[in-house]
């Protein structure tokens, strides 16, 4: 240790600095220079004190050249993992002379207890001490200037370089009082989007790959990805001015994503409508493990797949995102005579995939024959592999402990309960479409594709099932809400009341009969919820004030006269031609199957979803973890290991994934994508720019009204009552809006969908797979909902 002021309060030339305190700054440009790279001469003061300069200040001055310098702060304990403090102390450009360089020295200084830092440093709670060092550094002659982020802070991309671009200094830039040449380059270094301000773009394309070349350099060895500013002075050589971590950044947005071939075709659709969104990493490998094993495993039922593999070949995920790989589910129609690309795209996108080609090397007629036979005996069994499900189901549980070892042991052990429930739900979804693809063939008289009006026409046959689950759940919602509207204080204690003070009344003895009926509800179907299958969403039992607020929605409606009560009407065999009248018990059976086998895979997921929270207490108890929530960013398999042997690093990884989840849910991807999907930027075609869509229409009727877009449930919560909800999806969380709303458009969807059966039971016009309705439409448009003829159209665009 130095002792003394004079000793503290040293010169370091930047190429000198070794391990000493010099500030993120400082240490950044030594970094830097020991790598090679250009670097302007400096030097830095440690320890500065305003009142007490080093008396050799003139001597560095003059040994890197004089002239006009820029004089940096670079504190000890800025520009950390944590906190960068950036723009939170002084920078002064263009001094020159050593008075001017003194006063500089003095006021980066100062800023050490300027508001703005002191501001920042209480907002950061985890900053310690901070003390001043000061960089003075040569000035670059720039001719163009400006910054470089080795992953895009903006999105949290780590496979996107970014750089922004000014002519002359980069103060300009920092300043906001220049629009900057905007990059973005992938991996390859290669410029994937830019937007350039005038006519030329300020620096050339061999200057862009020179600063990409060298910030991946630079953060290749420093170990992290890097926030750089540079200039190219008027001879066009290129100088880095700093470098420091990008404090702000998430995990790899890409760290769990699939390996795919370049030729794969995938798609959101189908599997967009079960997870609608991301996902966090334990829902992927539990939830995702447990569908993709289901989904091998009906290949080698009959697909001629020799065994189920740890590989992911059926599902994939992409930013946080599921994807249905379309080319590995068509391989099955080498073996089976009816699975081809048509009707596997008409099954899963309810459309024509041209991209999705026959596979090669289809085996001969009698083999395809016999694999068609096991399909059907696949599908004809759902029923007694249903049964069996549920008898055995009946004995789940989850045995709880009071250490994190004994809970994860046992939470890993009950996993197979997850991949048995998830080969019924596949095997009864199989049986269901077989149905409805025949009832559909029936209306259309074999022709495909179907027009609107006999997809409308098999769809209302189809919704003549009665006893089916989630229709159900509808009818006992319904008739709780009947029971609060019924109740002299529903308006006072329910309804214009905040969400929890409904509640807290809903469950009081005042309710009377409601509170009983409502704990009868959640008593049933409490394990149901939005986004159902997601390990980390709370079901309607967990959190009843999401379900109460969109009952609120419901007992407004009643109120004011315009709910829509639930038209159920029975198909009339006697009506229907003879092969219709055997074929359509059949066909509702199958539906009353998959409904009543969602509910059961979604109550074997409630019950790990209560577990895998209990052990995020656990872990939170015994230190090991600073909020429970962190227990849903580890992976099935790395918790394992975390609950045995906890370190800091891997919580604080899982904190960093959950940082990129925010980034993963502001995500967007086109419905069919050939190889690995990029998250789109949405632009309008011709006839989406004249405001109609076509889609597939599958509850019949036309109304007109306001646009209602919500893009959550949450922002459900403000329809009113009779409009048109637009939506991506409706699951069973968006059931007790139903009966506020005049019609349902969603951008995916098929027949068989929550929306579609539920609408079909409320008599509620409807059409699904409308691919863009939620960008084409907005809140307050007039609209025109067809579903006769499967069309949305904005009326004001009429001529």
């Amino acid at each position: 240790m130095r002792s003394g002021v004079r000793e503290l309060m040293t010169i370091l030339g930047i190429q000198e600095i070794a391990d000493e305190e010099v500030g993120g700054k400082a240490k950044g440009l030594a970094e830097l220079t020991q790598m090679g790279l250009p670097v302007p001469p400096a030097f830095v003061i440690q320890h500065a004190k305003e009142d007490d300069l080093p008396l050799d200040l003139e001597a560095h001055y003059k040994a890197i050249g004089g002239g006009l310098v820029a004089v940096r702060s670079s504190a000890i304990g800025e520009d950390g993992e944590d906190a960068s403090f950036a723009g939170q102390y002084e920078t002064v450009l263009n001094v020159k002379g050593i008075e001017s360089v003194r006063l500089a020295i003095k006021q980066c200084i100062a800023s050490l207890d300027s508001t703005r830092a002191q501001a920042y440093k209480t907002e950061q709670t985890d900053v310690g001490t901070v003390e001043m060092c000061v960089v003075v550094q040569r000035m670059v002659n720039a001719r163009a200037a400006g910054v470089l982020f080795t992953a895009d802070p903006v999105t949290g991309r780590h496979d996107r370089l970014v750089i922004d671009a000014v002519e002359g200094l980069g103060e300009a830039l920092v300043s906001g009082e220049a629009t900057p040449d905007h990059f973005a380059l992938n991996r390859q270094n290669s410029i994937v989007h830019k937007d350039v301000v005038h006519d030329a773009q300020v620096v050339s394309d061999e200057e862009i790959a020179a600063l990409a070349q060298g910030a991946r350099e630079a953060s290749e060895e420093i170990g992290s990805h890097l926030d750089m500013e540079w200039a190219i002075d008027k001879d066009g050589s290129l100088y880095w001015l700093q470098a420091r971590p990008i404090t702000t950044l998430s995990s790899d947005l890409n760290e769990l994503d699939t390996p795919i071939p370049d030729d794969h075709v995938i798609t959101r659709c189908n599997v967009g409508e079960m997870m609608p969104g991301a996902v966090c990493p334990l829902t992927w490998t539990t939830q995702g493990r447990a569908i993709e094993e289901g989904m091998q495993h009906m290949q080698v039922e009959y697909g001629g797949r020799k065994a189920v593999t740890e590989d992911w070949t059926q599902l994939n995920i992409f930013y946080g995102h599921w994807f249905i790989n379309l080319t590995e589910g068509i391989i099955s129609s080498r073996y089976v005579s009816v699975n081809t690309s048509e009707t596997i795209a008409q099954g899963i996108c309810g459309r024509s995939v041209p991209e999705l080609k026959e596979p090669e090397g289809k085996k001969n007629i009698l083999r395809r024959l016999w694999g068609t036979a096991q399909f059907l005996f696949y599908c004809a069994r759902s029923g007694m592999v249903l049964a069996e499900l549920e008898q055995r189901f009946n004995f789940m549980h989850v045995r709880y402990s009071d250490d994190s070892v004994s809970m994860e042991r046992e939470l890993f052990g009950k996993f197979h309960w997850l991949v048995e429930g998830s080969e019924t739900q596949l095997r009864t979804t199989a049986g269901g479409s077989v149905m409805e693809g025949i009832v559909q063939g029936i209306v259309s008289k074999g022709k495909l594709p179907a027009t609107p009006e006999q997809q409308s026409e098999a769809a209302k046959l189809m919704a003549g099932a009665d006893y089916v689950e989630s229709a159900m759940l509808v009818e006992h919602l319904d008739e709780v809400v009947d029971f609060i509207a019924a109740h002299p204080q529903a308006r006072e204690k329910f309804q214009q009341v905040d969400s929890a003070a409904a509640l807290a009344w809903l469950r009081s003895d005042e309710a009377g009969a409601a509170s009983i009926c409502f704990e009868g509800f959640l008593q049933r179907h409490g394990h149901r919820g939005y986004r159902e299958l997601c390990l980390r969403e709370k079901a309607w039992a967990d959190d009843p004030e999401k379900l109460i607020t969109t009952m609120q929605a419901s007992i407004a409606a009643r109120f004011v006269g315009d709910a829509h009560p639930m038209h159920h009407e029975p198909v009339d065999l006697k009506k229907l031609p003879w092969f219709l009248r055997k074929i359509l018990p059949v066909a509702h059976n199958a539906i009353r199957r998959r409904e009543h086998n969602k509910s059961i895979l979604v109550e074997i997921t409630h019950r790990l979803k209560l577990g895998y929270r209990h052990l995020g207490d656990l872990l939170v108890k015994e230190g090991k973890l600073p909020d429970a929530d962190l227990v849903f960013f580890f992976t099935r398999c790395e918790l394992g290991g975390f609950v045995r042997a906890p370190t800091a690093e891997k919580a604080a990884h899982a904190i960093a994934r959950r940082k990129a989840l925010a980034f993963h849910e502001k995500m967007d991807f086109s419905e069919i994508s050939v190889g690995k999907p990029e998250p789109v930027v949405w632009t309008p075609s011709a006839s989406e720019n004249e405001g109609e869509l076509v889609g597939r229409p599958v509850s019949r009727g036309v109304v007109e009204g306001l646009a209602r877009v919500a893009m959550t449930v949450d922002e459900a919560a403000a329809l009113q009552p009779g409009e048109v909800l637009i939506a991506p999806i409706t699951d069973v969380g968006w059931t007790p809006y139903f009966s506020l709303i005049a019609g349902l458009a969603t951008d995916v969807g098929s027949a068989v969908s929550h929306g579609a059966v539920i609408a079909r039971e409320y008599g509620l016009p409807a059409i699904v797979n409308l691919r863009a309705a939620t960008k084409v439409f907005k809140t307050g448009d007039r609209v025109r909902l067809d579903a006769d003829k499967g069309v949305l159209v904005r009326i004001d665009d009429e001529s």
